[in-house]
């Protein structure tokens, strides 16, 4: 076939085809009426809104949408686009509409038809999002974009919010939330959202287990491996260190924080210096696994709480208040406290005074007790563990029950000078055949009974009184006592005092002048400090004391020394200042040890040219000393080298 022939058949093929259209064919084809057919409407990606599908307009024409019937509320009910026939249209959800859709076409003749649509109400969920090892503390979230209230079916301890965006509003408000819930509870979470007017409700059911150590943890701002914690190989919390902790306050709010109540297994709780500004209930009805709890510098409140007996495992309780409180301020312990048959170990310092209630003598396990008291009472003999006691009395009463305390073997007792009468020691004090240090301070204290000679393991004696008026004639029969220190208005020590043979300390005071010569026999002695007492001599015996090191007797009305004075080989510390020397004393001049020598203050003058004699590597303290002259001072350092000088004059070596 040629290409004349192919052209020549096509054009026939396009003939015949016009020639078989019909006048309704050319109808459909040129589009001359307009009918507003709608299909049905298309659910929009933007929350609220359809797709509405209306027939297109062609040139010339137009068209318009309106709302027939259906709610309506301004700014909620809208056409995107009221003249296009593929508008969106947002509407209130849940509701229906009937909708119109009006054409005008090139001629202006007018059309119209009608469709109905229904708005979709929100899809909100209420996810669950709690960790596995949380039963009480819930988290929930809904999608961020529909903002509601959150709501629940029971009493909780409080929401907290999970979801931040820099504003400040309620946690019941935030779509994502932090529900403390109750143990085994039943709850039903309830998240409203409103649009437009309308309120929609969406539920969730939960229902609680039991508070977890977990969660009890989280409170805290902790976790599992923090090395603010010990646990067991179960898991189980057995001891907190929580000093100085900022988060510490919620102990006191079990109310809010109910799954704290989850450490059953706590053995030992550390919250010195935190923030917990009292001793909490939560102790006392839950962790009655507590053996020690130390609560040094905390809080202003020194309350205990009525279920505070409850931790009948208790062995050690610490507590001082962060400020002092007022010494008048008294802290009655429950009648609960008697129930702590275990505690071993009582302080409560700082606090005001302790006002045991009547429960001192049920406590059998205790060993040591550090305290304020309004006094001391006669159940204390009931104590037979106790082993050391620091009080201080308002009252200066000391019961003979005190003499009971078979197994103390310290003992610290400080009186209030306020309180009237006396403090009468015990006259059955020696029975207590352990103790080793007994320290008391009262300037009501006027007296030793005789038995105090019976403290047969007595190491270290302090007697602190301005009142103390005798010393017991057998006080010397205390074979193991090292260190004394006494105070009073006595004015002789007993010759029984040298029977002290290991005596190596001795504080001085009271109006003694003169030491009996048995002083001599302290063989042990290597410190002797009598500053500001009255005495004025020394016995010849001091010779005898061959351990002694350092003498200190400054401020005293001491004249002079005695001639054995130099035989105390060991001696290196001499402290004569503000004395009533009128000499240099040459009793100093044969010491084989002495390095430093103080007379600042007195009259001992020149020094004798027989310093000469003496060890080189002296230090002089001559402060003060009027008598003392430059030129001679010079004559000395000439004569006797290896010394060393201070003076008024100034500073001299030899």
């Amino acid at each position: 076939m040629n290409y004349k022939h192919l052209l020549y058949c096509i054009f026939t093929f396009f003939l015949i085809a016009l020639s078989s259209c019909s006048k309704d064919d050319d109808l459909l084809v040129l589009q001359d009426k307009y009918t507003p057919e709608i299909k049905e409407a298309e659910s929009a990606i933007e929350d609220f809104s359809i797709n509405l599908n209306a027939k297109p307009l062609q040139t010339g024409e137009r068209g318009e949408w309106k709302v027939i019937s259906g709610a309506f509320v301004e700014s909620f009910v809208v056409f995107e686009n009221k003249n296009n026939p593929f508008s969106k249209f947002k509407g209130i959800p849940g509701e229906s509409y009937i909708l119109e859709w009006k054409h005008w076409n090139k001629d202006g003749e007018i059309s119209s038809n009608q469709t109905k649509v229904k708005i979709p109400e929100p899809a909100i969920e209420i996810i669950d999002e709690t960790p596995v090892a949380f039963e009480t503390i819930r988290t929930l979230s809904v999608n961020a974009k529909y903002r509601g209230t959150w709501s629940f079916s029971a009493p909780y301890g409080m929401l907290m919010s999970r979801y931040h965006d820099g504003t400040a509003e309620l946690p019941e408000k935030k779509p994502s939330i932090e529900l403390h819930g109750y143990a085994n509870t039943d709850y039903v979470a309830t998240y409203s959202y409103t649009y437009a007017g309308k309120t929609f409700k969406y539920q969730k059911a939960i229902k609680t287990g039991n508070y977890t150590q977990d969660e009890a943890l989280f409170e805290l701002q902790l976790s599992r491996g923090d090395g603010r914690i010990v646990e067991d190989n179960l898991g189980n919390i057995l001891e907190l260190y929580l000093q100085a902790s900022g988060i510490a306050w919620i102990f006191a709010e079990p109310k809010t924080y109910p799954s704290l109540a989850a450490f059953t297994k706590l053995r030992k709780l550390t919250l010195g210096g935190s923030s917990l500004k009292e001793i909490p209930v939560i102790f006392g009805a839950h962790y009655h696994d507590l053996e020690e709890l130390s609560m040094d510098g905390m809080g202003q409140s020194s309350v205990f709480p009525e279920n505070f007996g409850n931790l009948t495992k208790l062995k050690t309780l610490i507590f001082s208040p962060r400020n002092t409180l007022s010494p008048y301020n008294e802290i009655l312990l429950p009648k609960s406290f008697a129930n702590l048959k275990a505690l071993q170990t009582f302080s409560v310092l700082h606090a005001g005074f302790v006002n045991f209630n009547g429960t001192l003598g049920s406590l059998k396990s205790l060993k040591t007790i550090k305290t304020t008291i309004n006094s001391l009472t006669a159940d204390i003999g009931e104590l037979k563990e106790l082993q050391h006691i620091e009080l201080t009395c308002r009252s200066s009463a000391f019961p003979q029950q005190f003499s009971e305390c078979k197994s103390i073997s310290f003992v610290r007792l400080n009186f209030d000078d306020s309180a009237s009468g006396d403090v009468i020691l015990s006259s059955r004090i020696g029975d207590l055949k352990k103790l080793q240090t007994f320290e008391i301070t009262s300037n009501k204290l006027r007296g030793l009974p005789d038995s105090f000679s019976g403290l047969s393991a007595l190491k270290t004696l302090i007697i602190n009184s301005t009142s103390l008026q005798t010393i017991p004639e057998n006080f010397g029969d205390l074979p193991n006592l090292e260190s004394l220190t006494i105070h009073g208005i006595f004015t002789k020590l007993p010759n029984s005092i040298g029977n002290l043979d290991k005596l190596s300390s001795l504080f001085l005071g009271g109006k003694v002048e003169t030491l009996p010569e048995t002083f001599g026999n302290l063989s042990s002695l290597s410190y002797f400090n009598a500053q500001y007492s009255t005495i004025r001599a020394l016995p010849n015996s001091i010779g005898k004391l061959k351990k002694l090191k350092e003498i200190n007797l400054s401020n005293t009305k001491l004249e002079g020394l005695p001639d054995s004075f130099g035989e105390l080989d060991a001696l290196e510390t001499l402290n004569l200042a503000v004395t009533q020397l009128k000499t240099f004393p040459k009793a100093v001049i044969p010491l084989k040890r002495i390095t430093t020598i103080n007379f600042n203050s007195t009259n001992v003058g020149d020094i004798p040219d027989e310093i000469a004699k003496m060890k080189i590597g002296v230090i002089f303290n001559l402060y003060s000393i009027p008598n003392l002259t430059l030129d001679h001072l010079k004559y000395i350092m000439s004569i006797a080298k290896g010394k060393v000088y201070y003076t008024n004059f100034g500073y001299f070596t030899s």
